[in-house]
């Protein structure tokens, strides 16, 4: 695991999750507070802290740390 991971720092905090939640467990379906209000919230943060914004194909695939990281990746946000 990257020590200096900032998109699991940013999904942890914006989740109020420990801190010692794995990657793996970030996703809609682990995260019993990840709903749509919450979705609305995240992409706001995360299109914030990125300096991105994200168009409607790639907000519904941002479902998991996993897909959002690939989706940032391609935007060629350095994580």
């Amino acid at each position: 695991m990257n020590e200096n991971d900032v998109l699991r720092d940013l999904l942890i905090e914006f989740f109020q999750l420990p801190s010692t939640t794995p990657t793996s467990d970030l996703n809609h379906s682990s995260v019993s507070n990840w709903d749509s209000l919450a979705m609305v919230q995240l992409i706001t943060e995360m299109e914030t802290a990125f300096g991105v914004d994200f168009d409607l194909d790639e907000i519904e695939r941002l479902t998991s740390y996993a897909e959002i990281r690939v989706v940032l990746l391609r935007r060629n946000v350095a994580l």
